[in-house]
């Protein structure tokens, strides 16, 4: 076998892998509705609207060759370095600017390859800034995009679109092998590790000691949970420090084990249990006679909150989430959330993590169908129909696609979109009964 071709075999058996960590996290049910929110001012707009967005906020890039450099003056007002763009600011009532991706907007090739052959043009986000209006001013939020747009310094402007944990309907209701984790309480309950052939997986010799690092953008972990705690990622930098300090200067103080982009915490936490129950079926511990097998037990999770405990989270604070599992290293990120509003920003701030991580999120569960020629009804899941992102349908015990589950009925490789979208969802993987650690 020539060299090239051994590579190439490591390469893929790598990616089984990863995949084999994340492809049954996606389509899990939306538990404990009956909690105490936090810091959850969320629009009561219906989810399958692809025009549901935060009230008063506005998702701006300025060109990276412009001299804009957002800032807040003595007085709090916010300024831009740009007499016209200060301007626009005063007449709008922009009372808050937030940097989006700070620690990985800028930087790295111009372009990457896809998995379809098709370059991804890497859009430079270090002057991507979520804005604030001020509501006396009564100015709306499509009339402060299309001001906006018309500025030559900003490159796009829109909402700020909310986006939704992804919940299911509810059910209807050899062990000698240390290297199967099939000691494992409740592993005879999940249904999905046979499925997707994973105990063949964990018989096959490791090609690397290092433990690949699952980014869970959800409502949060519990980090103490005993099937999760050994197996949750550590922030090296962070943790030789001491507290009340941001050791690695990200301006995160002591996100030792991630951070919650909610609340602007380090204290991980899960106050719905979506996240949760994501983390066990992608890394429980193994063979600790607890619970359940994650689907990698080897693997570590990066917990970063992006939802509000009642599932509702946002572009912008996804986008925050995203710069963070890129810049702290995360090999896959994975979203159990989405909208079917089309939303630039998000799509450019995967297309910068393409080529760091595997993207992987939910087809949705609303029996959408995602092909335009096909139906006039055609809604595509976002982040999980853009063609960088693995997009996956759910599957029940007998390997149907699940009734609920969104769809792609042209199949995962050709798309009725067209070469400038190539909108698809790729994976068809458990979704129904799924045991795990919430």
């Amino acid at each position: 076998m020539q060299m090239n071709e051994i590579k190439n075999n490591i390469v893929m058996r790598r990616f089984k892998l990863l995949l084999s960590a994340l492809c049954v996290t996606v389509c899990m049910p939306l538990m404990a509705q009956n909690v105490n929110h936090v810091n959850d001012d969320v629009s009561t707009i219906d989810r399958h609207s692809s025009r549901a967005y935060r009230p008063g906020e506005v998702i701006v890039n300025f060109k990276p060759t412009s001299p804009v450099k957002v800032s807040a003056s003595r007085t709090g007002a916010v300024r831009s370095n740009v007499s016209l763009v200060d301007t626009l600011f005063a007449q709008l009532g922009v009372t808050a600017a937030e940097q989006l991706m700070p620690l990985a907007g800028s930087g790295g090739p111009a372009r990457v390859k896809s998995h379809t052959g098709k370059y991804i043009e890497r859009t430079d986000l270090s002057k991507l800034y979520r804005l604030q209006l001020d509501a006396e001013k009564g100015v709306t939020v499509d009339e402060a995009i299309k001001e906006l747009a018309n500025l030559p310094e900003v490159e796009f402007a829109e909402p700020n679109y909310l986006v939704y944990a992804l919940s299911t309907p509810p059910a209807d209701h050899d062990e000698s092998d240390e290297n199967t984790y099939r000691k494992e309480p409740l592993f005879k309950e999940q249904w999905y590790i046979e499925a997707v052939h994973l105990t063949h997986l964990w018989k096959q010799e490791k090609i690397s000691d290092k433990r690949p690092v699952i980014a869970i953008l959800d409502t949060g972990v519990d980090i103490t949970h005993p099937d999760l705690a050994d197996n949750i990622w550590t922030n090296g930098a962070e943790n030789k420090g001491f507290g009340e300090n941001d050791d690695d200067a990200n301006g995160l103080m002591d996100d030792i084990h991630g951070w919650d982009f909610v609340n602007q915490s380090a204290r991980m936490r899960d106050n719905n249990g979506h996240g949760t129950h994501v983390a066990g079926i992608a890394a429980a511990v193994g063979n600790n006679g607890i619970g359940i097998a994650g689907a990698n037990p080897e693997a570590l999770i990066m917990p970063v909150t992006v939802m509000q405990s009642d599932g509702t989270g946002d572009v912008a604070t996804i986008i925050k989430g995203i710069d963070y599992a890129t810049a702290n290293g995360a090999d896959i990120i994975n979203m159990s959330l989405g909208t079917y509003a089309h939303s630039v920003a998000m799509e450019q701030s995967l297309a910068r993590a393409y080529n760091k991580a595997v993207l992987v999120a939910a087809a949705g569960n609303d029996r959408e169908n995602i092909c335009k020629p096909c139906s006039y009804m055609n809604k595509p899941m976002f982040p999980a129909a853009f063609s960088f992102v693995l997009g996956v349908e759910a599957v029940d015990r007998s390997g149907s696609r699940a009734g609920f589950s969104n769809f792609d009925p042209d199949g995962p490789v050709f798309s009725h979109f067209g070469e400038e979208k190539l909108y698809n969802y790729e994976l068809r993987a458990p979704g129904v009964e799924i045991m795990s650690t919430y």
